[in-house]
Order: structure tokens, then C-alpha cells, then sequence
């Protein structure tokens, strides 16, 4: 038989009114009591009728997940640590996410409220935006709960999590500096995102501050793409002077690097070294192991999902703007 709210209530001991406050997460409930109520929940193997309570609710307990709709976008590991921990903390709260692959056009500027109007969301995520998207701005004013991720612009109107992308082209910088580097070249991203142009400052910033020799010609973008960076590499190559080092803004590319460098018969970090930023699940495992800037892309989506569910219950109110730390991993690369 399907087990019940009552039968929670009568094993705890308690009413179904606190079962019910545990279950919602609203509601004065001690903290003991809350853990005893969910052990026993677990043990008995509830699961809560979703329709009933998007009924009851008004809610659909759904939160939708604006997604880039590019080629081989479920293969991205940036996109799937992502998505893994949105899911995670919207299944601790009896939430599913529905994924809604988007191409944001200029001449379509309320994609993004059309949905929100259609009402299969209580709120919306929207990851990877960028920085033209006409639908942000027609979403921010309504009231409608939603998160951006890895997108940071500080208005009263906006929420997003992002990473300190700028220090962290800064420490990359700095640690190729203090393993002797002077000729150092960058493999930029999406021009058009802020993590993008973050790292791209955090460069130009710290090569300034160190006294190193600015070179437009070590400066080519990849898109955060793993094969235009591959190919662009060669411009960096073709240079009457080549740089000893090479930061790229993402790993993925830091990859299409090496393998450039490889097919051209130099060794990485013997000849050239090379550095990424995000520090996927692949990074090292490759020959050589990848150093690189460790965002930390799973606690990026867990702390958008639960930063949106707070704006859904009234926990917080926007503006919400969080910065995730960044850290240096030290291999053989660089």
C-alpha cells in the first residue's frame, strides 16, 4: 500500500500538519524533530502525489532550465556539472526541472516571459546567457523568480551566481609569471558572456600590473570551443615571436591547444606551457595532466537552485548576486 502523510504522523508521533511543514520546508519545526520526521520518511519510502500538491499549492513544483541550444550540448561537462546540481537540491525539495533549450534571437525579446506566463514554472534558471540576450531585460522586469548562472552583472533587478572569474585569470597569470613566463598569450572565450570578458580583464590586467609585453597578435578567441581553439592556436604559432606560455579561458580549448601544439612537434611545458580555467572532470586524466583555474561548477548549480527556491518562498528577496571562490591546481601542463 501507498504510504501516506498519516501514516508519517502517526509513526513519528506528531501531526500531519508538521509532516506536512517538513515536506514544504515551511513552518516552525524544530531541527531535531525535522531529522527524525525525514529518516523516517526515507525508511518508509514516501513519495509525495506532485499533482496534489501543485493543487493545493498553486505551484507546479517545476523549475524550468534555460539552456544554449548548441551542437552536442548534453556531451558539454560544463553544462552537465551544472545541471547535476540544480537537480540535486530541486529532488531534496520535491521539485523536478524541466530543460528548455533556447537560441535566443533579437527579434524574439519575450521568449523568456512567455514563459513564465505559461505557467509550467514556479521559477526559471538560465544558464550560459549572454550579455545581449533582449529577453533578460524584459524578464527582469516582471516578478517572476529566476537565477543566471555564470553571468554576472550587478543590478537591482538581476539575481546571478557566478565564479571570481576575473582573480581567477589572475592567479593563472601570476603563477605562470612566478614559474618564469614573460611571453604569455591568451585563447579567450564567447566575447559575449561575462565570464568571458572577466577572464579576458583578469589577463590584461595582471599582464599590465606584472610589466609583461602586451602583443595583440597573442590574443585569440576560441568560443570556448575545443576546435576553433585548435584551429586559432596556429595564429598564436605564426607569430615572428612565440609566447613561452599560453592561458586559455576555459579547458576544453586548453585542449584543442595542446593537441595543436603536439601536431605542430612541440612538447607541453617543455617548449610551450598551457593553462586552462574550470578544471573538468577530464583535466587530469589528459597527457599531460592539465594545470588550470578550478571554478567550482557543481556548487554553481546547487547554490542557483537553492538561491532560486528561497526567491520562490520568500526566504530572500532580489537583488541575489554570489561570487564562488576559485582555486590554482598545480599539474603538468604548466
Amino acid at each position: 500500500m501507498k504510504t501516506t502523510i498519516s501514516d508519517i504522523a502517526n509513526r513519528a508521533n506528531v501531526s500531519k500538519m508538521t509532516v506536512s511543514r517538513v515536506l514544504s520546508g515551511k513552518g516552525p519545526v524544530s531541527p531535531k524533530t525535522a531529522e527524525r520526521i525525514n529518516a523516517i520518511i526515507d525508511e518508509m519510502g514516501y513519495q509525495p502525489n506532485l499533482i496534489a500538491r501543485s493543487l493545493s499549492s498553486k505551484r507546479t513544483m517545476i523549475i524550468g532550465v534555460i539552456i544554449p541550444k548548441i551542437q552536442h550540448m548534453f556531451l558539454d561537462n560544463y553544462i552537465a556539472q551544472i545541471l547535476s546540481g540544480i537537480t540535486d537540491i530541486a529532488l531534496q525539495n520535491n521539485y523536478r526541472i524541466m530543460l528548455c533549450p533556447i537560441e535566443p534571437r533579437p527579434d524574439r525579446s519575450m521568449e523568456y516571459i512567455n514563459l513564465a506566463k505559461s505557467k509550467l514554472f514556479d521559477g526559471m534558471i538560465l544558464v550560459k546567457a549572454k550579455l545581449d540576450d533582449p529577453n533578460i531585460n524584459a524578464l527582469a522586469e516582471s516578478d517572476f523568480p529566476f537565477v543566471l548562472v555564470n553571468y554576472k552583472k550587478f543590478s537591482k533587478k538581476l539575481n546571478f551566481v557566478d565564479s571570481r572569474n576575473v582573480e581567477g585569470a589572475t592567479m593563472a597569470i601570476k603563477y605562470l609569471y612566478d614559474s618564469g613566463h614573460r611571453d604569455i598569450a591568451f585563447v579567450a572565450g564567447s566575447i559575449d558572456e561575462t565570464n568571458a570578458k572577466d577572464r579576458l580583464k583578469g589577463y590584461l590586467d595582471t599582464i599590465k600590473e606584472l610589466g609583461l609585453e602586451y602583443n595583440e597578435n597573442w590574443i585569440v578567441y576560441g568560443d570556448f570551443n575545443k576546435e576553433k581553439a585548435f584551429q586559432e592556436a596556429q595564429k598564436i604559432l605564426n607569430c615572428s615571436k612565440r609566447p613561452t606560455a599560453i592561458f586559455c579561458a576555459d579547458d576544453s580549448m586548453a585542449i584543442g591547444v595542446i593537441e595543436r601544439l603536439r601536431q605542430e612537434g612541440l612538447r607541453v611545458p617543455n617548449d610551450i606551457a598551457v593553462m586552462g580555467f574550470d578544471d573538468i572532470e577530464i583535466a587530469e586524466y589528459i597527457k599531460p595532466a592539465l594545470t588550470t583555474i578550478r571554478q567550482p561548477i557543481y556548487e554553481l548549480g546547487k547554490t542557483a537552485s537553492q538561491s532560486l527556491l528561497n526567491l520562490i518562498n520568500g526566504k530572500q528577496k532580489p537583488p541575489l548576486h554570489k561570487l564562488l571562490d576559485v582555486k590554482l591546481i598545480k599539474r603538468e601542463s604548466a
